[in-house]
């Protein structure tokens, strides 16, 4: 009797989602460098040393693939909500924009486990890997394009030099927090937090960004 091969679904897609879901979590805990493709499969649960370079190639290959994942769902969030800022007119307020940029990180997949890990592991590509980063995730980001180029045209009275590095140091600290509070979550046992889960926490973030930018100086 011949053997059927098993549907993409029941095998191969849940083996690859596992081996990204083990990978990003290494890479977000203990570093890019620390992290063998070995430890990958193994932590996935699987037998296959291989199973890595099987599904992925590389351990770039890997790492653009896991980066891209969770660009092109930011991406896509936070374009929609500058479609909306968009739609005010004038009266889009650089707090508009700001939202725009925390929002989408808030709301990361759990199915896939973006939500788990992502911002740790970009903050840790970046200080790693940062030349892959950016050769890789600009294509996914139109929509933080945009929102660039509105902040600079909110803030025209200032130097673009200036408004340039604001964009930097804001873009930074909504990362970190992200961060801190993705971590805060996962060290949960409920994915419930006494702090980074209350409302107050996530207008605090945005009003700590917005100050960043909005800086009369």
């Amino acid at each position: 009797m011949i053997a059927l091969p098993p549907p993409a679904a029941s095998r191969g897609g849940t083996t690859r989602h596992e081996l990204k879901r083990a990978a990003r979590r290494l890479f977000a805990e203990r570093g890019i460098a620390a992290v063998g493709m070995r430890e990958v499969v193994e932590a996935a649960g699987q037998r296959n040393a291989a199973a890595v370079h099987y599904y992925f190639g590389s351990k770039d290959d890997l790492l653009r693939e896991l980066l891209i994942d969770g660009a092109d769902q930011i991406d896509a969030r936070r374009g929609a909500l500058i479609d909306a800022a968009e739609a005010k007119g004038a009266a889009m307020t650089l707090r508009d924009l700001v939202a725009a940029t925390i929002l989408p990180g808030l709301e990361l997949s759990r199915t896939t486990g973006e939500s788990e890990t992502y911002f740790r592991f970009i903050v840790n590509v970046q200080n790693e890997r940062r030349e892959l980063f950016r050769a890789t995730v600009p294509e996914h980001s139109d929509s933080y394009r945009r929102y660039m180029e509105h902040v600079h045209a909110l803030l025209a009275p200032l130097p673009g030099a200036l408004v340039k590095q604001r964009i930097l140091f804001a873009g930074l600290t909504g990362q970190t927090l992200l961060a801190a509070r993705e971590a805060a979550l996962d060290r949960s046992d409920t994915g419930d937090h006494h702090f980074w889960s209350r409302p107050e926490a996530l207008a605090g973030m945005i009003d700590a960004v917005e100050a960043i930018l909005a800086n009369p100086r």
